[in-house]
Parts: C-alpha cells; structure tokens; sequence
C-alpha cells in the first residue's frame, strides 16, 4: 500500500520524498496538498500585506493625530500670544492717550513761558528807560 500511494504523482508522500529539508527535533512538517499549500500562501500573502497596509495606515493616523495635536499646541499658544499682546496693545493705546494730553498741556506751557518772557522783555525794557530817564532827571 505504502507503495501505491509513493506511485501517485499527486500524493503526499510523494512531496514529501521529493522534499530535500531536513528537519530538526522541533520542527515539525504538516502534510498539505499543493493546491491547498498554494492557497493558503496566496492567503497568508495577503493577510500580511493588509497588515502591513493596515499598519501603514495607522503609522500614517498615528502621524496625523501627533501633527494635530501639535497644531492644536501650536494654535493654543499662539491664541494665548495674540491675547496677551492685545492687552498689551490696549494698555499701551491707553499711555499713548495720556502721554498725548500731557504732551498737549506741555505745549500749552511751552506756549505760556514764551509769553512770560516777551512780557518779561518788555518789563524790563521799560525799567531800563523809566531808569535811564531817571538818572537824566537826577543829573540835570
């Protein structure tokens, strides 16, 4: 019988005596036919090809989701930014405000002293000739 079945091209023990592995203590050889062997490579191919698809993809949704968690660091610190700088912005707006009226009330001052000291010009052009007209008096 063990030779019949050694006769048939399509048997088993046929693929395994054509077989040239030699198999160590663990390993162990299940018998397939070819056509179920062939099958079930072409399976196994495309299990592991969408896996790695499939971990391709998740590489790629990992990548993602950091990049936008990134951004969503990157925005919340720029909104923090652009709110601070705002308030620095309106208190700024605010010294410019006060610095403008006493800039105003500066030039307004500015304004008076020169009209003090026209006045006081005066002044004293006067003094000087009630004085000179006095000593002419005095002497004549």
């Amino acid at each position: 019988m063990n030779n019949e079945r050694e006769m048939k091209p399509n048997s088993t023990a046929s693929l395994m005596a054509e077989c040239k592995h030699t198999l160590s203590d663990n390993q162990h050889f299940i018998e397939t036919p070819i056509g179920l062997r062939k099958l079930s490579d072409n399976t196994m191919e495309k299990n592991v090809s969408t896996f790695r698809d499939e971990r391709g993809n998740m590489r790629r949704l990992i990548n993602v989701e950091r990049g936008l968690r990134y951004m969503k660091e990157v925005m919340s610190s720029l909104m923090y930014k652009q709110d601070r700088l705002t308030t620095e912005n309106t208190a700024l707006k605010l010294r410019v405000g006060e610095c403008e009226k006493i800039s105003a009330i500066n030039q307004e001052l500015k304004e008076e002293i020169q009209e003090i000291r026209k006045q006081n010009d005066i002044l004293k052009t006067t003094c000087l000739n009630y004085e000179s007209s006095l000593i002419k008096e005095l002497a004549g």
